[in-house]
């Protein structure tokens, strides 16, 4: 059977600590509440397939990153940092007046979830820590750590320029038809290609120059130190197939953890999430009957019996 069609809800808004406006969503009517932040720039509909075949689950509450989509942009051009990010978690999660909820996301959520956890450890049920780094980001997408301090460089020079170059020509590369399919036979990801277009296309009106300046704050942060305080059940995820974050990197992460696993999907990209929502779906919501049962959530069989 075909996915379940994406309805994108209508935004609710907040403020941040800093004063920057923050558009936010709710997913699902289930009986836990999982608190997922944005991955970097990325929209909505990047996480949107999976969200909603958890939508009997969990209620998700997500927003869109200072700074991109409907986010308004922080006073401070380089308030874009891990911290900033996580004040922007407290701020929604103040807003919908939340007390304990499921924490966690794809990609740069993972260090914004795991920062918030430090500063709050009483209000994370669980952790669902899904194809992101911990530290270093940009050493485990390149060769040669070298190559890594060089890119921070050339961002740090250069950044801003190259972004305002490269936002005219991502509307057209974005935009274009096709592009989905390109870059599945590109090897970029595995599975979806129609799907992932329609998150490019989303991507059009990305500012650049703030995009590679959030990287560089992503680069800069490291979670190591503390990750062994955190006591939480921790579901890691990690596919075979990403380069930007390994398979390495997410038992490294789990051996942080006291109360981890791992699941490992087969030829999962870094977009894991995107290509496998249905199988990762299935193994979150067992996790999470595992661990934050609570009455009313579907359980796998039931789940399969309605498709």
């Amino acid at each position: 059977m075909s996915p379940a069609p994406l309805s994108i809800p209508e935004p609710r808004f907040t403020t941040s600590a800093d004063g920057t406006s923050l558009a936010y969503y709710v997913v699902g009517d289930g009986p836990l509440t999982w608190v997922a932040p944005p991955a970097m720039g990325a929209p909505l509909i990047s996480m949107l397939r999976l969200y909603t075949a958890l939508s009997r689950d969990v209620r998700v509450i997500t927003w869109d990153m200072r700074g991109f989509q409907r986010s308004g942009a922080p006073a401070d051009p380089d308030a874009l940092d891990i911290p900033s990010n996580a004040d922007d978690l407290e701020a929604v999660v103040q807003a919908e007046g939340l007390d304990r909820f499921v924490l966690g996301g794809w990609s740069m959520a993972v260090p914004i979830s795991l920062e918030y956890a430090r500063r709050r450890p009483e209000r994370p049920l669980a952790l669902l820590l899904i194809n992101g780094p911990i530290e270093s980001a940009l050493s485990h997408a390149m060769p040669h750590p070298l190559l890594a301090r060089a890119m921070v460089g050339a961002i740090d020079r250069v950044g801003d320029t190259v972004g305002r170059i490269a936002n005219p020509w991502s509307v057209r590369i974005f935009g274009a038809k096709g592009i989905g399919k390109l870059v599945h036979r590109l090897g970029v990801i595995t599975q979806e290609p129609e799907y992932f277009e329609s998150i490019l296309e989303e991507f059009r009106h990305i500012d650049w120059a703030r995009y590679f300046r959030v990287m560089r704050w992503l680069h800069q942060y490291d979670a190591t130190p503390f990750l062994h305080e955190l006591r939480q059940p921790t579901l890691i995820v990690t596919g075979t197939r990403d380069i930007m974050t390994p398979v390495s990197t997410a038992f490294r992460l789990a051996d942080h953890l006291p109360h981890a696993e791992v699941f490992v999907v087969q030829g999962g990209t870094h977009y894991t999430p995107a290509e496998f929502s249905g199988e990762l779906a299935g193994r979150i919501r067992a996790f999470l009957a595992r661990h934050v049962a609570t009455a009313g959530m579907a359980t796998p069989r039931e789940v399969s019996a309605g498709r």
